[in-house]
This record gives C-alpha cells, sequence and structure tokens, in this order.
C-alpha cells in the first residue's frame, strides 16, 4: 500500500511538472504574441500618421484631389451657366421677335384707329357743319316766328324782346290748354249724361216692356229654369224660380225634355225665387208626365 502511494504520489509530481512546463511555455508564448502585436501596432500607427500626414499637408494627395474636384465642379458649373445663358439667349431672342410682331401689330391697328379716327373727324366736321347751317336757319326761323306772333299777343315786333314774346305766348297757351281741359271736362259731363239718359231710357223701355207683359200676363222670353217638385197626383208642379227671373202670375210655361214639349203650365202663386203652376191637360202629350229635372221656358204665343 504504501508503495502504490508513492507511485502515485511521483505520478502527480511528474503531472504538476508537466503543467509547470506547459504553462511556461504558454506564458512564453504569449509574451512574444503580445509585444509583436505592440510593435505591429506601433508600426501601423507611425505608417498611418506618415501617411495621413502626407495626405493632409499642403499640397498632398487630399488637396490634390480636393483640388481636381473643384476644377470639375467649376467646370460643369461654367457649362450649365453656358447653357443657361445660351437658352437665356434664345428665349430672349424669341421674345423680342415675339415683341417685334405685337409691336407692329399694334402699330398696324393704331395707324388703322387713326384712319378712322380721321374719317370720323371729317364727317363730324361735316356734320357740325351742317348743324350750324341748321342752328342759323332756326334762328332765323325763330326770329321770323316771333315776328309773327307778336301781333297776336298785343306786341311790337320791333320793340318787344325774345323774352316778353315768349312769355305772352305762354301766357296764351296756357289759356287755351285751360279752355281745353274745361272743354273736355265739359265733354266728359255730356257723355256721361248722354250714357245716363241712354240707360235710363233702357230702364224705361225695359219697364214698359214688362208692364206690358205683365198686363199681357207673358214671363220673361229668355226665361229659362227647372221642375223643382211635381205631384202626380194632382199635376201640381213648382220652379226653382220666381220673381228673380220674371215669372208672372198667369203667364204659360212650356215643360221641354230635350227638343219635346211635354206640356204647358199656368203660373198661379210667384214668390222671390219660387213659382207653383197648374198643369194644362189639354197640352199634355199622351202618356206622359212631369218629371223633376225637366227644363222651363216661357210661351209668348199670346
Amino acid at each position: 500500500m504504501p508503495r502504490k502511494c508513492f507511485f502515485d504520489c511521483q505520478a502527480a509530481i511528474s503531472g504538476v511538472k508537466d503543467i509547470s512546463n506547459r504553462c511556461k511555455f504558454t506564458y512564453t508564448m504569449w509574451k512574444y504574441i503580445i509585444i509583436g502585436s505592440v510593435t505591429l501596432f506601433l508600426g501601423a500607427t507611425y505608417l498611418f500618421s506618415k501617411n495621413h500626414g502626407a495626405m493632409v499637408a499642403s499640397g498632398g494627395e487630399i488637396a490634390a484631389i480636393q483640388n481636381h474636384f473643384s476644377q470639375a465642379v467649376d467646370k460643369n458649373k461654367n457649362i450649365a451657366l453656358d447653357k443657361t445663358i445660351k437658352a437665356y439667349a434664345e428665349y430672349r431672342a424669341e421674345l423680342m421677335k415675339e415683341e417685334q410682331a405685337r409691336n407692329e401689330a399694334k402699330k398696324a391697328e393704331v395707324e388703322s384707329k387713326i384712319e378712322e379716327v380721321k374719317g370720323e373727324y371729317a364727317s363730324a366736321e361735316a356734320e357740325l357743319e351742317t348743324l350750324t347751317g341748321g342752328y342759323k336757319r332756326l334762328r332765323e326761323e325763330k326770329a321770323s316766328a316771333f315776328n309773327d306772333v307778336a301781333p297776336v299777343v298785343d306786341l311790337d315786333p320791333d320793340s318787344a324782346t325774345e323774352e316778353e314774346i315768349a312769355a305772352a305766348v305762354k301766357e296764351l297757351s296756357d289759356k287755351v290748354e285751360e279752355l281745353n281741359r274745361k272743354n273736355a271736362e265739359e265733354d266728359a259731363r255730356i257723355a256721361a249724361l248722354g250714357a245716363e239718359s241712354e240707360r235710363l231710357t233702357n230702364l224705361i223701355a225695359a219697364a214698359r216692356k214688362l208692364a206690358q207683359d205683365r198686363q199681357a200676363r207673358l214671363s220673361p222670353p229668355e226665361l229659362k229654369c227647372k221642375v223643382l217638385s211635381a205631384d202626380r197626383q194632382w199635376d201640381y208642379v213648382i220652379l226653382d224660380a220666381g220673381i228673380d227671373k220674371g215669372i208672372v202670375i198667369g203667364s204659360r210655361l212650356a215643360v221641354m225634355r230635350g227638343e219635346k214639349k211635354v206640356c204647358e203650365l199656368n203660373v198661379t202663386l210667384v214668390e222671390s225665387s219660387r213659382a207653383s203652376c197648374d198643369v194644362v191637360y189639354s197640352t199634355m202629350i199622351t202618356g206622359e208626365r212631369v218629371e223633376v229635372g225637366d227644363t222651363v221656358v216661357a210661351v209668348r204665343n199670346k
């Protein structure tokens, strides 16, 4: 048992030594790796610093690139500016052409207007001359008229002024107008009296005719009414008209059904809007009777 433990301890010690050697190797390897990395980083930093200084320094690569870029931008700007200037020049030339065409059209229009105005001016001058001659003629006619009118209004044409003659004529005209108005009123009054006289004459004639009809026991020829009720037993008829339609007591009326006369009636009683009648049997058509709604008209054979 002790022998086995000895070997186990020896093996463990050997393992520890091996592990220790491995750790030393690993430590040494990482140390050189770190040193190499730091060296490479410092070298790269140095190279980057040198390159950056060379690039950003005056006359360096970046400055050259910026210079080339600026030249390219300026060149493009100049090209665009040249195109813009050329387009503007073409556009301006086109505008100038259009403006010149408009000016020429306006000039032609103005010249046409001038000619038209000249013609109107010449026409106006001729018309003015005509009006002037007419005015002179009217003045002469006015003076002649005043000379002719002055004696009519009891004024001396040689001494009276035009205003005095005009005032006298106006006064005379007002008097004539007043007389005309009075004559018109009298004519209207006479016409009204004539119309009233005619109306009274017509009324008198109608009254005379009515009196004659009443004396002759005749109802108006234009009478037209309806049967309101009919008593078949007594042949007694009531009409829907009376004094308002001019029905006369004792007058004869005819009962009509279409174009056929059924019979005649004898008026026995008249009220304001009703009339009572008896059927005249001798005039009744055989087999017929007076019906409600039959038309009744006057009989003027007397």
